[in-house]
């Protein structure tokens, strides 16, 4: 509507009605067969027919009745020709009828088609060229009028649903904010509590045996420090998300790594094993590989606080509507220099499975063992949900 507002021109409804007015002068006065000649006051009505036309858009029922009065005296002083002055009224209720509702438009009409039947009956024109004149003219310019009416009110509403949508937009704009804000906590809490827990058991084990076995000790050392530089390497993703306009899947865990995952987990000591599909996972959006690379260090991460280092099998299977990671391992004793539990390990992985429709089972085996789970849909619409 601003915008809108900036393009009406100040002075041109003033321009108009002076324009107009001279010309409805000079069209009366070489009216042929008979002017006005030097007459002034016809003169002087025709300016007072046209002129209200200037504050039509200020006072449009104003503006109809000055005009209409001043061409009901110009009929009435007996006039042989109207000239254009017929048409100031009709202009007036075309003003009308674009700024004003339907009823207040029914009244000024009701007042103008007497007078404009007058006019022509007047000046001799047949019964009926006089009422078609006097009603069809005026009837024209209302529903112009009307149409004009009609899009401004529809250009204000669009103008109102833009404003909201602009809002709405805004709004989304800071949910998604405050959602990648907390996806990035979730990845952050991962890369520590994994690494940490890796490191806290090499510390445990260096200490036991550095004056018995000095190379178990060194061993030890040396995967605290290639666990330390793969958690920095982790974090340094997360905050790349951060500082740069780059996509998250451009940086990104997935699938591919978790051979990676699996030879840092066998440097700690933990016997693991993994059934890894050769083909078929690269088809799989990179937010549903992440979060399944982030349940599988997750529950490696259990595997080492609450087993130690029990043998564990990981098992990755592609379905044709889903995939399917299952985590399992046999019982163990658990690592006390690990760290306690705060239990927010499994609610993680349960949230991010529900991030993409996905279902996450965790309980013990048969055997006393731990198995988790993850089922996840790989359809069409695997893009993440709010949570």
């Amino acid at each position: 509507m601003r915008g809108r507002e900036s393009t009406v021109v100040p002075f041109a409804d003033p321009v108009i009605a002076v324009a107009t007015a001279a010309i409805a002068c000079l069209v009366g006065s070489q009216y042929s067969p008979l002017g006005w000649g030097p007459d002034p006051v016809a003169y002087a009505l025709t300016v007072l027919i046209f002129l209200p036309l200037a504050v039509r858009r200020q006072v449009p029922v104003l503006a109809l009745a000055l005009s209409n009065s001043a061409l009901l005296v110009f009929v009435g002083l007996g006039y042989p020709q109207l000239g254009m002055n017929f048409w100031g009224p009709v202009l007036a209720v075309y003003s009308v009828a674009s700024l004003r509702p339907p009823k207040i438009v029914a009244l000024c009409y009701s007042t103008v088609v007497p007078v404009l039947l007058w006019a022509g009956l007047r000046l001799t024109l047949p019964w009926y060229i006089a009422v078609a004149e006097a009603v069809v003219f005026p009837l024209t310019a209302w529903a112009l009028g009307n149409v004009g009416r009609q899009l401004e009110l529809r250009n204000r509403q669009l103008a109102v649903l833009t404003e909201q949508l602009r809002v709405e937009q805004e709004s989304r704009t800071e949910r998604a904010v405050t959602e990648e804000r907390v996806r990035i906590a979730r990845e952050l809490h991962d890369v520590v509590a994994h690494h940490m827990s890796v490191i806290a058991v090499q510390t445990g084990l260096a200490g036991y045996v550095f004056d018995d076995d000095p190379p178990t000790a060194r061993a030890a050392v040396n995967t605290i420090s290639a666990t330390s530089r793969e958690a920095l390497r982790e974090m340094r993703r997360l905050l790349v998300l951060l500082r740069t306009d780059d996509e998250p899947d451009d940086t990104a865990l997935n699938l591919a790594h978790l051979p990676e995952l699996v030879r840092r987990m066998r440097a700690t000591g933990l016997p693991v094993s993994m059934d890894l599909p050769a083909d078929g996972l690269d088809e799989l959006s990179p937010g549903l590989q992440q979060c399944a690379y982030r349940v599988v260090q997750e529950a490696l991460t259990n595997v080492i606080k609450h087993a130690g280092l029990a043998s564990t099998e990981i098992t990755v299977v592609r379905g044709v509507d889903h995939l399917t990671v299952r985590v399992s391992n046999k019982p163990g004793q658990p690592v006390s220099s690990a760290g306690l539990s705060t239990g927010h390990g499994l609610v993680s992985m349960r949230e991010r499975a529900a991030l993409y429709h996905g279902t996450l089972v965790a309980e013990r085996n048969a055997d006393g063992g731990f198995v988790v789970d993850l089922t996840l849909p790989t359809g069409a619409d695997d893009r993440p949900s709010a949570v």
